[in-house]
């Protein structure tokens, strides 16, 4: 009798961006893993976004956003647009951001968003493969990227320099354990928000306990962010070995 092989799972690795391939009757969107790409959403129209009036424009922009609200809560603040050749969707998008959503635009908010667009088509998983390939959009996620990471340096920055007036940063897993299991003894604290590095992910010895942890921190809606190693970001986070927790005091 012939054991039945596992069927292998591709990784996906650490989330990268999302993506939105606007078309001339729908919005798709995708997240970009530094390993694949997975689809999220498709936001069909009944007429074409030109011929759209001011009140559904605005409402098929908020269902973009309402979709994607989730992920840049989590962390995820890249954003590539794919859109056909001579048209304005990106402009459109970006301009309902800064005039709707100003937690989005605001650049010392720390949810500021880094868009870049890229002419193409994301219509189908094909077609994201073949655009994934390319040195072009390669380039617009590097660059969208970076800055995002100079941001989240800046935000690094300012939480660390706050280690003097009481706040507290954790570097070990130990000690992260023991803050989000309830073995911390340190004041009412709790964890706020996760940094490492992808080469921390993949280099610990203990990935099990790992990535226990760092599910924990999901079910307990604490924002995490893996951070590209060889970034400016996660040159910096490495210098602290890889982990950062920031903390914050409990609200119970």
């Amino acid at each position: 009798m012939t054991k039945k092989r596992k069927k292998s799972r591709k990784k996906r690795g650490y989330p990268v961006a999302i993506l939105i391939g606007f078309e001339s009757k729908e919005a798709v969107l995708w997240q970009i893993f530094s390993e694949m790409v997975k689809p999220l959403e498709t936001i069909a129209l009944n007429k074409q976004i030109e011929q759209l009036a001011d009140n559904e424009l605005y409402n098929f922009h908020e269902v973009i956003i309402d979709k994607i609200r989730f992920h840049i809560k989590e962390g995820l603040r890249s954003i590539i647009i794919v859109q056909p050749r001579n048209n304005l969707f990106s402009e459109k998008f970006t301009i309902h951001i800064k005039k709707h959503h100003k937690w989005l635009a605001q650049e010392t908010s720390s949810s500021f968003l880094m868009i870049g667009t890229i002419e193409g088509c994301a219509n189908n998983e094909s077609e994201v493969s073949d655009l994934f390939q390319t040195e072009a959009f390669q380039k617009i996620v590097s660059e969208t990227t970076t800055k995002e990471a100079s941001n989240i340096i800046e935000e690094l920055e300012e939480r660390l320099n706050k280690v003097a007036q009481g706040e507290v940063v954790l570097y070990s897993l130990q000690e992260i354990e023991e803050l989000t299991y309830g073995q911390w003894k340190f004041g009412k604290r709790q964890p706020d928000y996760i940094m490492l590095t992808n080469s921390f992910l993949k280099k610990n010895k203990q990935k099990q306990r790992l990535h226990r942890l760092l599910q924990t921190l999901e079910n307990k809606k604490v924002k995490t962010k893996i951070i590209d190693a060889e970034s400016a970001a996660g040159e910096r986070i490495n210098q602290f070995g890889g982990l950062i927790c920031f903390t914050k005091i409990s609200d119970n």
